[in-house]
C-alpha cells in the first residue's frame, strides 16, 4: 500500500503540536469538508454517506437492530456483502451479549464492547481498501476511532507516528478543514478503539504532501521599549544550514540551531559533544541540506 515519503513525514513533524493542530492546505471545501472524519480516514475523502462501504451503509447491512436502534444479531449473509471478514463476523456473534450485558454507553474498561467494535472498525477499513494489522502502538499508521456505544462510530482520526516525541494526528469534522499536527484525537471524553493499518491511500499521502514546509520554531528572547524580555517564535523561512530534530521533527534556522549549556540555558551557535540540540526535547539535530 501508499506510504507517506520520509520528507513528507519530516515536513509534518516539524510543526508545534496542538489539539487543533494545522490546516492541510485546499481542504476548505469538498468531501472532506462535508462528509469529514470517518470519510476522510476511510477513503480519503472520496465516499458519500450512501454508498456501500460508508460507516452508515455498513451498519445497515451487517447489523439486526430492534426499534431502539440496539443491535440484536448479525444480519445473514452480512459476510458475503463484506468479503474478507469471516473471523471479525464470528467474533461480534460471540461478543454481542456480553456488549450488551455492558449497557448502551461504550465503555473503555469493557473488554466485549472494546472487541465487538474493534470488528467492526476492522470490516470498515478492509471494505474499502486499507489493511488491518497486528496492532502496534508504535506503528506508522494507526486508527483511532472514538464512540459513544459500541455498535456505531462517532469520530476517527489518523495516527502518525515517527517517533516517541513526534507522534500526531490528522482528523477534521464536518465544515472543518482537515487539520494536522494534533496533539489529541478529538471528542476526547468519549472511550475509543486503535486498529494499525499496513498504509494509506494514494490520495491521502498526495493530500499531505501538499503540507509546505514549516517555518524555524525556535524560541527567541528580545527586550522590548521599557527592556523587558519577551519571547517569540522565530518564524524564519528555512534554508541550507537549518537543522531538525532526530526525535520530535522541531526545526531551526541556522541562526537558531544551539544547544543547553550546564545551567540549563540554551545558547544560540554552540555545541555539545560536536551536536547541536533540540530546543524542545534536547535530542540531536539533523542539519538539512
Amino acid at each position: 500500500m501508499p506510504v507517506l515519503p520520509n520528507a513528507t513525514l519530516k515536513k509534518l513533524a516539524s510543526y508545534r503540536r496542538t489539539r487543533d493542530g494545522e490546516q492541510v492546505p485546499n481542504t476548505i471545501t469538498g468531501d472532506v469538508y462535508e462528509y469529514a472524519c470517518w470519510n476522510w480516514v476511510l477513503s480519503g475523502a472520496t465516499l458519500k454517506n450512501t454508498d456501500l462501504t460508508s460507516t452508515k451503509s455498513i451498519i445497515e447491512n451487517i447489523m439486526q437492530l430492534d426499534n431502539f436502534g440496539f443491535p440484536t444479531a448479525i444480519k445473514p449473509g452480512a459476510s458475503q456483502v463484506y468479503q474478507g471478514n469471516d473471523a471479525e463476523f464470528v467474533m461480534m456473534g460471540q461478543k454481542l451479549r456480553d456488549a450488551t450485558m455492558g449497557g448502551p454507553d461504550f465503555e473503555q474498561s469493557d473488554v466485549a464492547q472494546k472487541d465487538f467494535l474493534g470488528c467492526l472498525v476492522r470490516i470498515m477499513l478492509r471494505a474499502n481498501g486499507l489493511q488491518p494489522i497486528n496492532f502496534d502502538a508504535q506503528n506508522q499508521y494507526n486508527v483511532i476511532v472514538r464512540s459513544s456505544n459500541w455498535w456505531n462510530t462517532d469520530h476517527w482520526a489518523l495516527k502518525l507516528y515517527a517517533g516517541p516525541n513526534a507522534t500526531h494526528y490528522v482528523q477534521t469534522v464536518p465544515e472543518t478543514p482537515l487539520m494536522f499536527s494534533c496533539s489529541e484525537v478529538w471528542d476526547e471524553h468519549l472511550a475509543f478503539v486503535e486498529i494499525s493499518i499496513s498504509g494509506l491511500h494514494q490520495n491521502q499521502v498526495d493530500l499531505l504532501s501538499t503540507v509546505p514546509v514549516c517555518r524555524c520554531r525556535a524560541w527567541v528572547t528580545k527586550k522590548d521599549r521599557d527592556q523587558r524580555d519577551v519571547s517569540y517564535v522565530c518564524e524564519a523561512i528555512l534554508a541550507a544550514g537549518a537543522g531538525q530534530c532526530s526525535a520530535c521533527g522541531f526545526v531551526a534556522c541556522q541562526t537558531h540551531l544551539g544547544s543547553f549549556d550546564q545551567a540549563g540555558v540554551f545558547r544560540w551557535g554552540v555545541k555539545d559533544a560536536d551536536k547541536f540540540k533540540c530546543q524542545r526535547c534536547r535530542s540531536n539535530v539533523t542539519i538539512l541540506g
